[in-house]
């Protein structure tokens, strides 16, 4: 049942999106319109749309996901500024596959917790080892940074990791912050998912050996947060699943 409604899923997205990689964001708000909501931190800038979000490296179009249209006001998008003619790139050696539009998990939960509550969103929270961590490092190839697990939860979820790395040297305050954190949410197995609310308060813990019909990591995973999305505001878990994406 879930992997047939997965492939519902991937066969209903239709995107409308002329804008490419390396565009200006002048392109970008010349064709979407002025984003609901924006987001910066230093030479990055993340437009949020209905349908998705495009996150810009300085001015420019870097990464885009989601279900783009044009806006419904022809007028108002008529006043928009001219995209500025931009001289065509040279031609490449050779044709690079597009890599995809997975999450764009946040490692800072202060950034998080600002964007959480402007975006009106819960915090999907996750506490990895990336350099040691087998079942972590599965999680980051299989699920992570996939489009359609992106797809699914961006809508509800602003997206946070802290990963506390054994084999890597990290700047001594970002190491401290990984272990604060794994004090403070009493972190003891990796990879542990979270939900958190705004205020960085623990919602629910999701637990995705409960899962039952077996399927792929991803499919586990998927819906097994599913679940613990169906925790409210005041920590009360519904555990009925009604995949209301």
């Amino acid at each position: 049942m879930l992997r047939l409604w997965l492939a519902g899923l991937l066969l209903s997205a239709t995107t409308l999106f002329a804008v490419k990689v390396g565009d200006p964001r002048a392109a970008v708000i010349a064709e979407l319109g002025e984003p609901q909501s924006k987001m910066s931190s230093g030479r990055r800038e993340v437009l949020n749309y209905p349908g998705g979000r495009v996150m810009l490296i300085d001015g420019k179009v870097r990464e885009y996901r989601g279900t783009f249209s044009a806006p419904a006001d022809e007028t108002a998008a008529a006043k928009a500024p001219p995209a500025p003619v931009v001289a065509p790139a040279p031609a490449a050696p050779a044709a690079k596959p597009v890599p995809p539009r997975g999450a764009l998990w946040l490692t800072n939960l202060g950034a998080a917790q600002a964007a959480a509550k402007e975006e009106n969103k819960l915090i999907l929270a996750l506490f990895t080892g990336s350099d040691w961590c087998p079942p972590c490092r599965a999680f980051e190839a299989e699920v992570a940074h996939d489009e359609q697990f992106a797809g699914i939860f961006a809508g509800s979820f602003v997206f946070f990791k802290s990963d506390w790395l054994r084999n890597t040297p990290q700047p001594p305050a970002v190491a401290a912050e990984v272990r604060r954190l794994k004090q403070k949410y009493r972190i003891s197995r990796y990879p542990t998912l979270r939900i958190l609310n705004a205020e960085g308060e623990v919602l629910d813990t999701v637990d995705w050996t409960g899962v039952e019909g077996g399927g792929t990591l991803k499919e586990i995973m998927i819906e097994a947060i599913d679940h613990s999305r169906k925790a409210t505001k005041g920590g009360v878990k519904v555990e009925r699943s009604w995949w209301r994406f």
